[in-house]
């Protein structure tokens, strides 16, 4: 028995059942060692493979009835780095029941991948949907692009805990999303918020950090100084509680109030908190410019300290760091070496598109922007905040670093609602036009048009974008959220590129036109490697008993319409993006999201929780 192969059944097309059975018995395969089974006529099998469902195998007509789906003849890209190999592969009640050789499986429903890939789901470990996946619960531009998985609370912000004495700075700090109908803020606890998730439906499945700005913030509001004992007790209570909830771990922005004025100490304090349940501690790290290197070490150091794995969030060098990625990524090798658990991610895109008064300093951000405006016409104050942003003693966000250098001609105008002239051009080609200074330029424009003044930032070299891909220790994100092309989240019309083409313009750019990285490692690092990250063992892979978040995709077709190359022309070629080609069908617990390129509009995503074990 051990040499032969096993039995293949007929198989039957969608319009043809009337295929007799010639095998008196069947084999299948068995448990994680693949051991062949011979099953007798109508042997009930209970459920421990198939997770307390049943399977009845009815050899007389040669029918297995278990497979609602199947998807035959793909290329098959299990996610842990192997090739790909022909295969079948059979869906029943969300999970994937069985992998076959192509030809072998029969479904109440087949559909023919004809050749395409066949690979898990991606799960975009780093993003920011905490808000928007509730604007847009089909999530069209994350599944769009062949995602099943979101980890929210990144860079410290997570919409819970909130207390309601701070309500309003927590709405500040999420903009005007927060005022949306959808947005209710009747949560407080954590638990409360990601019940929130889960009611009515989500189009993906969405797990989530516990942001530390939001932890501090409900304990002592935007308050530039250190925590009292108490609290910073209750600061460890609220981490507590989300851990217990199901929180993946904790984030940090470290440059960004209030993260930036919290201290290494307070930052180690409540890890070890995150540290207590397994979870992971996630960092937008204290800049990502000049000091790069030494916000790394910081980031390893808390990790250390506290006893918690850390992921390094979005790591590519910005305009101004002394060094490429390979120095970074030096620090990381070395910690791994010593026995530290440190990982990254990173996208692949070289420009953000914030409001012009991101690159303010950060006390001023959030402000109204007539608080601004008034701040902003008073020359001596105008001189002052010039210098703090040109002396950076406070480290600000990544493209801050093309204020401080002077790198206006990587600054492009996007959004001016009362100077629409401008729209397209470069803050270096205003100022020349009008005979200024570059610097008073960027002010003016925020006078005129508060925080909708919106700019593309070109503040990363994509040199080192590849060298971050092809290194082992990193997987791929997109610093992205859910958006449409329709509705609040289109008004005005959002530059994310990240949020529609990250992953098909890895595809793309970076495995089919040129190959930086293999097919398989590239699969790798957008679903095993973040489902492992994250402890997800049934899911980020195709294998029998796994959860059938699944992604087919025509690799030729593959094109990514929202991702606008620097430097740019006006007007954009990818602007308003667009959905991407080439993603044929995507799968979230085997239920259908994408199909023939459009959306089904079913909601079977779940809220992940992670599990805490003692």
């Amino acid at each position: 028995m051990g040499g032969e192969e096993p039995s293949k059944i007929a198989h039957e097309s969608l319009n043809d059942k009337s295929s007799e059975s010639v095998h008196s018995e069947e084999y299948i395969w068995w448990g994680k060692n693949m051991r062949r089974v011979i099953m007798p006529l109508f042997l009930l099998v209970p459920d421990t493979f198939l997770y307390n469902k049943y399977i009845y195998i009815n050899n007389k007509d040669g029918i297995m009835t278990t497979n609602e789906l199947v998807l035959a003849n793909g290329r098959i890209l299990d996610g842990c780095g192997n090739p790909w190999f022909w295969g079948d592969l059979a869906i029943q009640q969300g999970r994937i029941v069985e992998i076959a050789p192509a030809g072998t499986l029969d479904g109440s429903e087949t559909i023919d991948a004809a050749g395409r890939f066949v690979a898990p789901g991606f799960i975009d470990i780093h993003t920011h949907s905490d808000l928007s996946i509730l604007v847009n619960r089909r999530a069209e531009s994350a599944v769009r692009q062949g995602v099943t998985t979101q980890l929210i609370g990144n860079c410290g912000m997570s919409p819970a805990p909130v207390e309601a004495a701070h309500l309003s700075e927590m709405r500040r700090q999420w903009g005007p999303i927060s005022e949306q109908p959808e947005i209710t803020w009747d949560w407080h606890s954590f638990e409360q918020y990601l019940d929130a998730l889960q009611d009515v439906g989500l189009g993906i499945n969405i797990a989530s950090l516990v942001g530390h700005g939001a932890v501090r913030i409900a304990a002592m509001g935007f308050d530039e100084r250190a925590p009292t004992s108490s609290e910073l007790i209750r600061m460890k209570e609220l981490v507590a509680e989300a851990m217990q909830a199901g929180a993946f771990g904790m984030s940090t922005g470290l440059v960004y109030p209030p993260g930036c004025y919290a201290s290494t100490d307070e930052i180690i304090a409540v890890c070890q908190v995150v540290a207590s349940y397994q979870g992971l501690y996630a960092s937008h790290i204290r800049g990502e410019r000049e000091t790069i290197l030494e916000a790394v070490g910081e980031a390893i150091h808390i990790g250390r300290e506290a006893g918690v794995p850390v992921q390094i969030s979005h790591n590519a060098p910005k305009f101004g760091a002394p060094c490429d990625a390979s120095a970074n990524l030096r620090l990381v090798e070395e910690a791994r070496s010593m026995g530290q658990d440190v990982t990254v991610d990173n996208d692949v895109h070289t420009d953000l598109a914030p409001s012009l008064t991101g690159g303010l300093p950060q006390e001023m951000q959030d402000l109204p922007a007539n608080q601004i405006a008034i701040m902003l016409q008073d020359h001596e104050r105008r001189r002052a905040i010039r210098n703090e942003i040109v002396e950076d003693r406070k480290p600000a966000f990544g493209p801050v670093g093309l204020l401080k250098h002077g790198q206006w001609q990587r600054i492009t105008m996007l959004h001016a609602p009362e100077s629409p002239s401008v729209i397209g051009k470069t803050i270096q080609a205003i100022a020349t036009e009008q005979g200024g200074d570059p610097f008073d330029t960027y002010f003016d424009l925020i006078i005129e048009n508060g925080h909708e003044a919106e700019a593309i930032f070109d503040y990363i070299e994509d040199t080192n974008i590849r060298l971050l891909l092809q290194h082992p220790a990193v997987m791929i994100s997109s610093d992205g959220q859910v958006l449409a092309p329709y509705g609040f989240l289109n008004d005005p019309v959002p530059y994310q590129p990240c949020s529609y083409g990250e992953y098909p313009g890895v595809l793309e750019r970076y495995v089919r036109n040129e190959p930086v990285l293999s097919l398989q490692e590239a699969i790798r690092k957008m679903t095993s490697f973040p489902a492992q990250r994250l402890g997800l063992r049934d899911r980020g892979v195709l294998r029998e008993g796994a959860w059938a978040d699944i992604v087919v995709f025509d690799l030729e077709r593959i094109h990514d319409r929202a991702t606008n190359l620097y430097p740019h022309t006006y007007p954009f070629e990818n602007y308003p993006h667009q959905y991407p080609d080439g993603i044929n069908y995507v799968f979230v617990n085997g239920v259908m999201m994408v199909g023939g390129e459009g959306h089904t509009e079913a909601l079977p995503g779940k809220v992940l929780r992670h599990q805490t074990k003692y």
